[in-house]
């Protein structure tokens, strides 16, 4: 909730684990697909002060909805498993090369 509140206009904040790139959508996304469920892992704080510039929400109350995202490793589950796939020599493939 604390960081929700260092500025109005933040509306989601996703949470990830060291390994992944914060910077990275697809980094993100994998997160997300891979350690996010949405029962136990998403966070939602209705009515709370939003932006002025945000047309979704209430423009006279400037009330919103916020959500946070814990795409975070479970500590109750083993830690294999959620390593980031690495595919060899990914950067030496050649998709012209496989589609004629």
């Amino acid at each position: 909730k604390k960081t929700f509140e260092s500025h109005r206009s933040l509306k989601q904040v996703t949470v990830v684990d060291e390994d992944i790139d914060p910077n990275n959508a697809e980094s993100v996304e994998y997160a997300m697909a891979t350690r996010f469920q949405a029962d136990k892992d998403l966070i939602i704080i209705k009515n709370v002060r939003g932006s002025s510039l945000d047309p979704s929400s209430d423009q006279k109350k400037l009330k919103t909805a916020k959500m946070g995202i814990d795409a975070t490793r479970s500590l109750l589950k083993r830690p294999e498993g959620f390593e980031l796939a690495k595919i060899p020599k990914i950067n030496t493939i050649k998709l012209e090369n496989y589609f004629k």
